[in-house]
């Protein structure tokens, strides 16, 4: 769905920084942060924050000379853009299971939360395997955190690790698994039961 919000508007950088501010209605950010936060080079930013600020969407004030924009919740079409974007996942689950494998021996990956547009959920994706590249790991988290518009609440755990907390019916664990989720991945054997 994340494609069809993309062709919709005039761009992915568009789609970026308007999910960015609607996931972070009181936030004030200046251009260097949301360049950080959306991986979106700088004169395109500018131009797509200048569009942005000129049919209201955004509300630009001055700090020390430097900008700072947020988002104009009187916005006409504030409600029904909110409405649309937390319709339409984030991210796809493909493209996440796509990426996540590259970061070591992924044996299960469960989305939730900002993931599966969900405000219930104590995490967004819940990561069990072995071997993880912790630099690639970090490196994905940061460019799926840029497509969301937030930072990604996220767990990893060693395969024992998993198993022993779940077979000790840890909290933690079992409120993830029970919780609303979507399986990703799950290479794990048949007696995990998720």
């Amino acid at each position: 769905m994340s494609e069809i919000l993309e062709k919709l508007f005039h761009s992915k950088a568009e789609v970026k920084i308007i999910r960015l501010f609607l996931n972070n209605v009181d936030e004030k950010y200046a251009l260097g942060e949301i360049a950080d936060k959306t991986k979106i080079d700088m004169p395109t930013l500018r131009r797509e924050i200048v569009n942005l600020e000129k049919i209201g969407f955004l509300l630009v004030s001055k700090k020390n000379q430097k900008s700072y924009f947020n988002l104009n919740t009187a916005f006409v079409f504030y409600e029904d853009l909110r409405r649309l974007f937390f319709k339409a996942n984030p991210s796809s689950s493909e493209k996440i299971k796509s990426k996540i494998l590259k970061v070591g021996e992924i044996r299960l990956v469960l989305i939730s939360g900002a993931l599966i547009n969900s405000d219930k959920g104590r995490i967004d994706i819940f990561i069990v395997g072995e071997s993880i590249n912790k630099a690639r790991l970090l490196a994905f988290l940061s460019e799926l955190e840029s497509e969301v518009g937030r930072s990604i609440r996220y767990v990893y755990m060693g395969n024992d690790e998993f198993k022993y907390r779940r077979d000790m019916f840890d909290k933690f664990v079992i409120d993830i698994l029970e919780g609303p989720h979507k399986v990703l991945i799950n290479n794990l054997r048949s007696d995990v039961g998720i």
